[in-house]
């Protein structure tokens, strides 16, 4: 079990690598047709767009995995022991919560537009949308992990 959690978060870091990569690689050469072959690539906008929307909600779930979130930590600090416990257990059922209502949520909207085609690369809104469940159910995962550690 170890070993495979390992392996699916060395595969979502080199998927987060490749996107950012890629969502780079697009505007650059973006920019270099505009500016010195004077034209745009039309698909280059859209293709910055959707890397982009996919690596803050794959970073979200990323950040949750390394516990990189905000934390009141003056105030943990200051509780004992126990009460620590009690206060980390209740940030994480909260978070939970949270991640619950915005995965519901946002696979309303991802499965409401799933008809819409983006003008220059001709495929479906769903897939910019869809980021927010796919993150989000990540981040259910390490939350529901993170519980076990308190």
């Amino acid at each position: 079990m170890r070993i495979r959690s390992q392996t699916f978060d060395r595969l979502l870091d080199y998927l987060v690598f490749l996107i950012l990569l890629a969502m780079a690689a697009s505007m650059i050469l973006n920019v270099f047709c505009r500016f010195v072959l004077q034209f745009s690539l039309s698909w280059a906008d859209e293709m910055a767009q959707i890397l982009l929307v996919w690596l803050t909600f794959l970073g979200a779930a990323i950040g949750i995995r390394e516990k990189a979130h905000y934390a009141f930590e003056y105030l943990t600090g200051r509780l004992s022991d126990r009460r620590r416990r009690y206060f980390l257990l209740l940030s994480h059922v909260l978070t939970i919560l949270a991640i619950l209502v915005l995965l519901y949520w946002s696979g309303q909207v991802a499965w409401g537009i799933r008809h819409w085609i983006m003008p220059a690369t001709e495929i479906s809104r769903a897939w910019v949308y869809g980021a927010c469940p796919a993150g989000a159910t990540l981040m259910l995962l390490y939350s529901t992990a993170n519980i076990v550690t308190v």
